[in-house]
């Protein structure tokens, strides 16, 4: 990412690095601080990869001791000649090689139905025999693979799979009713995005996709699977949701990076779908859409045990978001040491049907915001917490309760909006957050498109609160207001509604100075929320407020 405001403000607990029982013992941490020290997104992917190999062969994470299969261990280990021209051998292990059944690298689409049958013949062989499948160097375009149980796929340094246009579906890779898979490697999965484009809306700041047959696949899928391992690779330019997970669990990903067109509609990063124990480390995000996106969708099941940690993710949209499809539980989430930059929103939930939300945690987060078209999800905001309304007269709205902050750091050009407008919100800590206000963006010059109210009118987006996505029903003119809509209002640090059992604790607001004509004030609060009682909130320090 081209954040200007970085620091280097991650001091690791430990930098270690040593022998034991002839392993090398590398500390995630390491590559956390390389990053906030400003170490450029190239390198800070390569570097990832290669600590994911590292900790391959020296297996020093428990997760991968107990989740990743031996086999996988030895896969990152030098490539040698295995005396069979239809396997390679990877350290102890045999790979099949799709080549040796006719996969063509770099002839483009003219080739996908030939490197289709050839990598999908392998995996298929992979599957039966329980051995990796190697994507060796160069590009091969393909339709979908799906890839069945006990199935590890290792994509190779310069090795890609690309997405063939309006014939590729549902993904490049389908993880489809299997166990025990592994997607390994410092390859890419690449989208070519750039072939599905319409055209361009310059004040939406945003391409207008096209696909003949409707097609815009992902480019992971991993539907209704447990037991799933990814490591290491490159996810880039996909023309829909990058990684998706539907119905799974026990989904384990290391050390990935996902970067997307800024302008591309619809690249979410990393979206898990009424998935339950799924973790996502050491990973890098830089999308147009939402960041990381959970979601629990009608009879799907609930969303539970998710946890993001030391991530860092820039977004056109939200950076983290939960819903909108918020139709069964979502619960015990945690987002920890997560590092947000150069998004047009920080953290949020958009709670709009019969699902519950709760037992959220944020601890250790560094947040810059600023605004970019209205088009986009988010609206420069920190925070962005709203049930409500609903998504339709058919839905009702579920409840939030349970949601903390702790050790959030933020310079945003918009306030903080948790809003419990349908259900009311029960019980809310904040505790040791520090929020700056600040401009940055060419809003902040009076410059860029209007927003508009529930009416239609036209307003400055500077300082609105942000209730979308709205139900057809609220509005007069959808076609404005569907995604400029906004309510009209000053930037309040910290604005609460219908929230119950509020604590602030070691609460920091500014302004910097001199004050705009849209700042408002530090803490403010509706007569509800007053009338329940905000622990802390004659303790907040108020700064140019």
């Amino acid at each position: 990412s081209n954040n200007e405001n970085a620091r280097c403000s991650h001091k690791p607990s430990l930098l270690f690095i040593g022998i034991r029982s002839k392993r090398i013992v590398l500390l995630t941490d390491v590559l956390i601080f390389f990053f906030h020290c400003r170490v450029s997104n190239m390198l800070f992917s390569r570097v990832l990869r290669m600590a994911s190999v590292c900790a391959f062969v020296a297996g020093i994470s428990p997760a991968a001791r107990t989740t990743a299969p031996r086999l996988v261990a030895q896969a990152s280990k030098p490539l040698s000649n295995s005396g069979s021209n239809s396997m390679i051998s990877v350290g102890a292990a045999e790979c099949l090689d799709p080549t040796a059944h006719g996969a063509v690298p770099n002839g483009g689409a003219r080739d996908q139905a030939v490197n289709t049958a050839a990598i999908q013949s392998s995996l298929d062989a992979a599957s039966a025999a329980r051995v990796c499948v190697l994507i060796p160097q160069g590009d091969f375009w393909v339709s979908t693979l799906k890839v069945s149980n006990h199935t590890t796929v290792v994509l190779s340094e310069g090795s890609r799979l690309s997405a063939t246009p309006n014939v590729t579906q549902s993904a490049i890779l389908h993880v489809l009713n299997a166990i025990n898979v592994t997607i390994m490697g410092s390859g890419q999965l690449y989208g070519n995005a750039e072939l599905y484009i319409a055209g361009f809306i310059a004040k939406d700041d945003e391409f207008q996709p096209n696909a003949v047959d409707g097609s815009r696949p992902h480019l992971l899928l991993v539907d209704n699977s447990a037991g799933v391992t990814v490591r290491g690779i490159a996810l880039r330019n996909s023309s829909d949701w990058n990684f998706r997970m539907d119905s799974s669990r026990d989904i384990y990903v290391d050390g990935i990076s996902i970067q997307g067109d800024s302008r591309f509609p619809n690249n979410d990063g990393f979206d898990p779908d009424s998935c339950i124990n799924v973790t996502l480390v050491n990973s890098w995000i830089d999308v147009a859409d939402d960041g990381v996106c959970p979601k629990a969708s009608a009879g799907a099941g609930p969303l539970q045990g998710l946890t993001v940690r030391n991530v860092t993710i820039r977004s056109g949209s939200h950076a983290i978001k939960f819903g909108s499809n918020t139709d069964t539980t979502m619960r015990d989430v945690l987002f920890d040491n997560i590092t947000i930059i150069d998004s047009n929103g920080g953290m949020g939930i958009q709670q709009r049907s019969e699902g519950d939300v709760i037992n959220i945690t944020w601890s250790n987060i560094n947040v810059q915001t600023r605004y970019r078209a209205p088009r986009w999800w988010g609206n420069g905001d920190w925070v962005a917490v709203t049930n409500g309304p609903q998504r339709s007269p058919t839905h009702g709205i579920g409840r939030i309760a349970n949601i903390s902050f702790i050790n959030i750091t933020v310079e945003a050009e918009n306030g903080g909006l948790i809003s419990g407008l349908t259900n009311g919100l029960h019980g809310l800590l904040l505790d040791n957050v520090r929020v700056k206000i600040v401009t940055s963006s060419n809003y902040s010059k009076g410059l860029g498109p209007k927003c508009f109210t529930p009416k239609g009118m036209p307003v400055a987006c500077m300082g609105t609160r942000d209730y979308r996505p709205l139900p057809d029903s609220n509005l007069t003119h959808h076609n404005l207001c569907s995604y400029y809509c906004r309510t009209e209002s000053v930037a309040d640090g910290l604005y609460l509604e219908r929230v119950h059992g509020a604590v602030l604790r070691d609460v920091v607001i500014e302004f910097e100075s001199p004050r705009k004509e849209w700042f408002g004030k530090c803490l403010t609060m509706d007569a509800e929320t007053a009338a329940a009682g905000v622990i802390g909130a004659d303790n907040i320090k108020c700064i140019n407020g």
